[in-house]
């Protein structure tokens, strides 16, 4: 799963870099990182990205344009500790359809701890509909590069036959600046589910599907597939996100 970009594009502004120390309030019950905090260093380091480049998150809006995670997909090879300080690098991979995807690699030294393959999508931040990439190469900083298959994530599938586990209400505390629960908050989520075998997880993959606002009670149903275990969630409106976590 690998599109490093070409050594003449190492300094372009499709890359980004940012230090980051592992603090304490990070770090839970089993002494690592939650995967919550993965995805909160992940979107703030993004977030960081397009601030510096001019097309951080109220520049977008004003032109109408709001960027929506769809997929996460989170690999660790080793969890990072506390204490520990991190080199994240970003760099835009391409687009295939509407998605954009983007990497996340989690240094310490020269060792990649974890990695986050990111797939969003530009949608109209009025109607939400769907754009396409254009919108965002139209600024002349990302350049058109098609997502080769073998390289793209493929849509999580979880029949709707597995147990319920229980409920998640969304609180205040879970929404973000579009008023939905936080891409991140998901994590929380998947991890307070799963068996005590899989907290020790070394692959997630999460897929946004539904968005959740304040009041929504999300009902969480999950089950064992082969050397995984698969969740999804559904609210009032029908399924809201799906998950598998391997070991």
């Amino acid at each position: 799963m690998s599109m490093d970009l070409p050594d003449t594009e190492i300094d372009s502004p499709e890359r980004f870099i940012r230090t980051a120390k592992i603090e304490s309030p990070q770090i839970g019950g089993d002494c690592r990182i939650r995967l919550s905090d993965l995805l909160k260093m992940e979107q703030e380091t993004g977030e960081e990205h397009m601030d510096a480049i001019g097309l951080g998150y109220e520049r977008l809006c004003r032109d109408g344009i709001v960027l929506l995670i769809t997929t996460n997909e989170v690999t660790v090879k080793r969890f990072p500790v506390h204490n520990q300080v991190l080199r994240i690098v970003t760099q835009i991979v391409g687009s295939a359809g509407v998605h954009l995807y983007r990497d996340f690699s989690f240094f310490c030294g020269e060792t990649r701890l974890v990695r986050i393959r990111q797939v969003s999508v530009c949608v109209d931040c009025k109607t939400h509909h769907p754009l396409r990439p254009d919108v965002l190469y139209q600024y002349g900083v990302f350049h058109r590069r098609t997502v080769p298959l073998e390289e793209r994530i493929a849509k999580l599938r979880v029949s709707a036959e597995q147990p319920i586990l229980g409920e998640r209400p969304v609180r205040y505390s879970d929404l973000d600046m579009n008023h939905h629960l936080n891409n991140t908050v998901y994590g929380d989520i998947v991890e307070d589910f799963l068996p005590e075998k899989y907290r020790n997880w070394h692959k997630v993959q999460i897929n946004y599907i539904e968005e959740n606002l304040l009041g929504d009670v999300l009902k969480i149903y999950g089950g064992y597939r082969e050397k995984s275990f698969v969740l999804y969630g559904e609210n009032k409106r029908g399924r809201s996100f799906a998950a598998i976590a391997e070991v």
